[in-house]
């Protein structure tokens, strides 16, 4: 029997389909760093963000619509809950816009080993807010991975120590888009006692094309060489289906076992920027392949995993009762 109170978000069991969803979203996520970051040479931020938004929205509009689910997004709950729907949209659309900046001063494997405390972070409020518990394996898998840090960025902490350079801004702004996209998290899996995960993510989208419109340049994007058209739609592409898929697998799988997917982002980057350094034509600047960096993502990722994958089962079990 389930004993936990009502106004906690329990998961539907079905491990499989959750596990594919996370892996799915995470294979695209592993790509859009550097999508992204060939569309910003030729666009500006605010442009591309309010691209993701609106595109994403323009194609989750009439998929609502059919399943007669627009209704609900307005009749469901009182004052208190659309004010959280809106924080929900605010945060996320707060974390695209600091990592879309911040990925401006970075490379796309940096920006998926800074990220990654998202992970960290998710799991720790997973123990304040859902009920969750650590074990000795999972602190110390947080000690590894701030170990893994230190390693992956010793060279850029030294440049930092002379003085604040542009790196180190753009470290600073990817760490935030960390922290909001975790607060984002945890008020989107406590939406889904009220409401589809794609009804959040519509409310997100619009929120997101509302804030940006006055401040980006639409016709812009007519500019775009053809290859980085086809990528703007990627990063389109990636923002619908890869929160989507992440907000559907929290429906049906415990943040934790998420998480320990999530963690292999800056592995999937690194070869992905590995084969695509390959060809003459590819022109964004890779993290050198000196020993310490793959050292260093090698041992976050196998911190977050320390942390991730050594669950209590006690919560399985109560979860499965």
């Amino acid at each position: 029997m389930n004993t936990r109170p009502g106004n906690i978000h329990t998961i539907s069991g079905r491990r499989g389909y959750g596990l594919f969803l996370a892996f799915f979203a995470c294979t695209l996520w592993g790509l859009f760093p550097i999508a992204i970051k060939s569309v910003l040479q030729e666009l500006d931020p605010y442009t591309v963000t309010f691209y993701r938004f609106s595109l994403a929205g323009l194609v989750l509009l009439p998929f609502l619509y059919r399943r007669r689910q627009l209704r609900g997004i307005y009749q469901t709950g009182g004052a208190r809950l659309r004010l959280v729907l809106l924080g929900c949209g605010a945060l996320l659309t707060l974390n695209y816009l600091l990592y879309t900046f911040g990925i401006r001063y970075i490379t796309p494997e940096a920006t998926q080993v800074i990220i990654q405390l998202a992970t960290i972070l998710l799991l720790l409020s997973s123990v304040l807010f859902f009920g969750e518990t650590f074990n000795r394996i999972q602190w110390w898998g947080c000690v590894v991975f701030l170990g893994g840090l230190i390693i992956f960025f010793y060279p850029r902490i030294l440049d930092m120590l002379e003085g604040l350079n542009t790196y180190a801004i753009g470290m600073g702004l990817i760490t935030m888009a960390a922290i909001s996209w975790t607060c984002y998290a945890i008020l989107q899996k406590q939406l889904l006692v009220h409401f589809t995960s794609s009804q959040v993510m519509l409310v997100v989208y619009g929120i997101g094309m509302v804030t940006f419109l006055p401040l980006s340049e639409p016709a812009a994007a007519a500019s775009l060489s053809p290859t980085n058209i086809g990528l703007l739609i990627f990063c389109a592409t990636s923002t619908l289906l890869g929160a989507g898929s992440f907000a559907e697998a929290l429906a049906h799988l415990e943040a934790s076992r998420i998480s320990a997917i999530m963690t292999t982002l800056p592995i999937f980057t690194l070869v992905f920027m590995w084969c695509l350094s390959l060809f003459p034509w590819f022109d964004i600047s890779a993290e050198p392949m000196a020993a310490h960096i793959l050292l260093g993502a090698v041992v976050v990722v196998i911190g977050a995993l320390m942390v991730a994958l050594k669950k209590d089962t006690g919560a399985e079990k109560d979860a499965a009762a």
